[in-house]
């Protein structure tokens, strides 16, 4: 796919302001330090620990104000074996290093535990790591993400510089230095701090912008790093918007082969398709209504778009296919169960739960805007431009499902925004041990399109994996896909180029334990509107 170049202006109505260079390489780093390894006391992971390691919050000064990093290890089960340690990162951003160590022995095959110490951490701003603190009453006024008119989005890019002064306040002087290329510097100390030559890296979906980095920065400190659902750090405004929303679409267009061939499939022998244009329709016309216990409620087309998107993850699309044929018919369709849990959810294994008791009343942490929008520099020149991007994106890419709702979120996000520490360039690794890229073909995150993107920018410095099926995380997933990351990490053997690896069916899917470790997208899912719909506490 051909790139255009970055843009070299961040734009927004009336200004031009370049965007920052990259944060210089602090050399030397500090001397090495020793981890103060202690039982983390936690009863499903009796053999983890946990310890700090102390960093500068800015690496231009490292000797200036320091704050600590929460880490998390589980020990190689086999220590006459052992390689080394793997550190590991769920991604989000604002996903728990630490959570995803001590959910590693559900994520991980014996051979990897055997051979590794899992090392986690918070990245800078996450969990316990001195996070972002924002105020709960400023977060309840989002305004959203889709804009009618220039009123709603220049009041969009108020909020969030009124947002960003809010944080900034809670937070200290680190909330400016949350970006990617300060977390490469804070691995580099990880790695020094644990003893070992070379890094051995396992990273998902934004976790592997942390590993490209890292390559990219110390190649010769590499020894395997995993990039598992890549994003792509080389894609301007336009582009970012209409590849994700080309994923999208391609997520979608997969559930509907999968519809229309599997007699599991709740809108099996309907045309799903059509379906779902007569849904959109009646939610675009504010017709679309629900009855629960509680009255009727409306779902919006935002909202059917988001529940698609999220569907895609798993992929969970029984759950999806029940719910669609329930709002086109319910006098003739049961009510879908799902089961999910918002506490587990939020308290889980990517959650910050450790930092928790110590947030004061009214603030809660929320990391995403604060890194996403210092990697990557997301202008617009108004409404004009934003509504001709929508338009594009829908016209061109995705006529059923519009856009991409995580890319847009993260557009909205960043409006506004006029400093870019860490903006987009090509990836170059040169120098470094070869990196493996793994992606489904249908992935509607971190699509297989950005994973083609980069391996194009790696060149011979990476070979791409690809899982011939659908959802949001690949190790796991089927033993094609868990043997070709083995063999990397444990014996540095990196696959054929072009290796393939077929997909499981989706009619026998299990539970993936990788996507327990990976955070949920903050969009619309088949349980927000069933949770409405019988009355529940929903996310609107």
């Amino acid at each position: 796919m051909k790139r255009g170049a970055l843009l070299p202006l961040i734009l927004v109505p009336g200004l031009a302001i370049p965007l920052m260079a990259p944060p210089a390489l602090a050399d030397p780093l500090p001397p090495a330090q020793n981890i103060d390894w202690e039982t983390c006391g936690e009863e499903e992971s009796p053999d983890a620990e946990c310890g700090t390691l102390t960093v500068p919050i800015d690496w231009d000064d490292p000797d200036g104000e320091m704050i600590d990093l929460a880490l998390a290890r589980i020990p190689a089960s086999d220590p006459d074996a052992r390689i080394g340690s793997l550190v590991i990162n769920p991604g989000g951003p604002g996903g728990s290093g630490v959570g995803f160590a001590l959910f590693a022995q559900e994520v991980f095959s014996p051979e990897v535990l055997d051979r590794f110490d899992i090392v986690g951490f918070d990245p800078r701003g996450v969990g316990d790591s001195h996070p972002v603190l924002c105020s709960l009453e400023i977060l309840e006024d989002d305004p959203g993400s889709l804009f009618d008119n220039r009123a709603g989005l220049d009041a969009r890019a108020a909020y969030n510089e009124d947002l960003r002064e809010d944080c900034r306040e809670h937070t200290g002087p680190l909330y400016d230095h949350v970006d990617s290329l300060s977390v490469v510097h804070d691995m580099e100390a990880i790695r020094a701090a644990l003893g070992d030559e070379q890094l051995s890296f396992f990273g998902v979906s934004y976790g592997t912008l942390m590993g490209q980095q890292y390559a990219a920065t110390y190649p010769e400190r590499v020894r395997a790093v995993v990039l598992d659902s890549v994003m792509d750090h080389d894609l301007d405004t336009r582009q970012y918007l209409s590849t994700q929303a080309e994923a999208a679409q391609d997520a979608f267009d997969a559930f509907v082969a999968w519809c229309e061939d599997s007699t599991q499939c709740e809108l099996n022998g309907q045309d799903p398709r059509a379906v779902w244009t007569d849904l959109l329709k009646r939610a675009d016309a504010g017709e679309l209504l629900m009855e629960g216990p509680e009255g009727s409620g409306e779902v919006t087309a935002e909202g059917l778009i988001g529940m698609a998107f999220s569907s895609g993850y798993g992929p969970g699309w029984h759950d999806f296919a029940s719910t669609l044929a329930w709002l086109d018919d319910p006098d003739n369709n049961e009510l879908p169960v799902v089961d999910d849990d918002p506490a587990e959810s939020a308290d889980g294994p990517a959650g910050a739960a450790g930092a928790a008791d110590e947030i004061p009343d009214g603030l809660v942490p929320y990391a995403y805007p604060a890194v996403l929008c210092n990697d990557y520099g997301l202008p617009v020149r108004g409404y004009g431009d934003w509504r001709a991007l929508m338009r594009s994106g829908e016209r061109l890419v995705a006529p059923d499902v519009r856009y991409g709702m995580l890319a847009v979120d993260d557009l909205a996000n960043c409006l506004g925004q006029t400093d870019v520490r860490n903006p987009q360039a090509p990836t170059d690794v040169s120098g470094s041990e070869p990196l493996m890229v793994i992606n489904s073909l249908h992935d509607p995150a971190t699509g297989y399109n950005w994973a083609v993107n980069l391996a194009d920018q790696l060149g011979d410095d990476g070979v791409l994996v690809t899982y011939e099926g659908a959802g949001h995380g690949v190790y796991g997933r089927t033993d094609c896909t868990t043997e070709v990351v083995d063999d990397y990490l444990i014996h540095q053997k990196l696959p054929a180029e072009g290796t393939r690896c077929e997909a499981a069916p989706v009619d026998f899917e299990e539970p993936l334990p990788l996507l327990e470790a990976v955070p949920d997208p903050d969009v619309e899912s088949v349980a927000d509107v069933l949770s409405r719909a019988r009355g529940g506490d929903g996310r609107e």
